[in-house]
C-alpha cells in the first residue's frame, strides 16, 4: 500500500500526475487481464440488473473482454459517450467511433445515467482508491457527474492495478465512495463507504 497524505486540490493534482506516470509504465499480461476479468465478473455476479462499464484507454485496466463476458451472461451493458462535459449511455451497442481523448464511443440512441432504470452496477475507471473507498479519477469530473445521478443501491466497482490501492486520497464534497475495487489479484470491499 502506498502512502499518500494530501489535503488540498493542488496535492490531489500532484498525486494524480504521479499515478498517471506510474501507470504509463505498468502493463498487464494476458494472465492478469484474464484474472481481472474473472474477478470483475465475480463481483458483478453479486448484483442484478443492467451494468454500465467504462471504455478503457490503453493505459487503463482493460474492459473489452469484461464487456463481452457480461453480454454473454445475458445482461444489458451500457457504454458511455462524451457529450460536452457529460456522459451519455448507449445500451448494448455494436458500432463505435473514435471520440474525444481517442477513446472508442458507442453509436446509437443515448440517455443520461439517471434514465437507466434497471442499473445494478457501474464499473468505473480510476487512478487509485484509498482505504475509505475514495476514488481518484483523471480530474475531468465525467464520472463524478454520473454518480450523483444514480440510485444509492447501484454498486460502484473500480478496476485497478494492485499498487493503486493507497492510504489516502483528499476527499472533496462531490466525491462519492465506491463499494468495491477489483485488481488482478484481489477484491477489496468497503462495507460502509465513508
Amino acid at each position: 500500500m502506498t502512502m499518500a497524505t494530501p489535503d488540498t486540490p493542488e496535492s490531489k493534482q500532484s498525486l494524480r500526475k504521479s499515478l498517471q506516470e506510474r501507470r504509463r509504465s505498468t502493463q498487464l499480461g494476458s494472465f492478469d487481464v484474464e484474472q481481472l476479468t474473472k474477478r470483475a465478473i465475480f463481483e458483478l455476479s453479486k448484483t442484478t440488473g443492467d451494468v454500465a462499464i467504462y471504455m478503457s484507454l490503453p493505459e487503463e485496466p482493460p474492459t473489452e473482454k469484461l464487456i463481452a463476458e457480461v453480454r454473454k451472461l445475458g445482461r444489458n451493458v451500457w457504454l458511455p459517450r462524451i457529450s460536452g462535459v457529460d456522459l451519455l449511455w448507449v445500451k448494448n451497442p455494436d458500432n463505435f467511433n473514435t471520440g474525444p481523448y481517442d477513446i472508442l464511443e458507442p453509436i446509437g440512441e443515448a440517455v443520461v445515467a439517471k434514465e437507466i432504470k434497471e442499473l445494478g452496477a457501474i464499473v468505473l475507471p480510476g487512478l487509485a482508491v484509498d482505504i475509505k473507498g475514495t476514488r481518484l479519477g483523471k480530474g475531468k469530473g465525467f464520472y463524478d457527474r454520473v454518480l450523483v445521478q444514480l440510485n444509492e443501491n447501484v454498486k460502484k466497482i473500480v478496476l485497478l492495478f494492485d499498487s493503486e490501492f493507497i492510504l489516502e486520497i483528499p476527499k472533496e464534497e462531490h466525491d462519492q465512495p465506491v463499494h468495491t475495487i477489483a485488481t488482478p489479484y484481489r477484491s477489496i470491499h468497503f462495507t460502509k463507504p465513508d
